[in-house]
């Protein structure tokens, strides 16, 4: 099983920004969440704000990696009017993650604690660990000590339990 997949979905660029670091840091593989009618200007932006207040949940292109051989999967989204982005309301409704999970999300201002818990809610279990970072901040580059503590707590919990081996060997690492 590999380590870490990172999913995120990014409008502006701030959360694939984050990602790209974050995947550097945990030497994770990355998922970028596609739409399949990417909307761009304001007609993009009236639609995201529908979306994301309606909780409807857009159809989405296919991903290359499958979360399922991961053993921590950690989503991102960017808030939109306080709520989680509704490509990733779409990817969480489509995956049933079993293993290890961590949010984390990128805003103008406030959102992620309402954010968080729509995902922990559509994921049907609580992340192991979240990070909320401000536009502001990504921008100026200040979120480095954030995004080193948040890499350090996801790299400090142990890994989940492979299933036994059969007739008492032992594990394949």
């Amino acid at each position: 099983m590999k380590r870490a997949l990172i999913v995120y979905h990014s409008r502006s660029g701030h959360t694939r920004r984050v990602a790209q670091a974050l995947a550097r840091r945990l030497h994770a593989d990355l998922e970028e969440i596609r739409i399949v009618q990417p909307l761009e200007g304001w007609l993009g932006y009236l639609m995201c704000a529908i979306e994301s207040l309606a909780a409807l949940t857009p159809a989405l292109r296919p991903g290359r990696h499958q979360p399922s051989n991961y053993a921590l999967v950690v989503v991102g989204t960017p808030v939109w009017f306080w709520n989680v982005s509704s490509p990733v309301r779409s990817w969480l409704e489509a995956h049933r993650l079993t293993h290890r999970l961590a949010f984390f999300c990128t805003m103008g201002g406030s959102g992620a604690a309402r954010a968080f818990a729509t995902m922990a809610e559509l994921a049907g279990r609580p992340p192991q660990a979240t990070l909320a970072l401000t536009e502001d901040e990504v921008a100026r580059g200040a979120y480095e000590p954030k995004l080193a503590a948040f890499a350090k707590q996801l790299a400090a919990v142990p890994p989940r339990p492979s299933a036994p081996a059969p007739h008492g060997l032992p594990a394949a690492a």
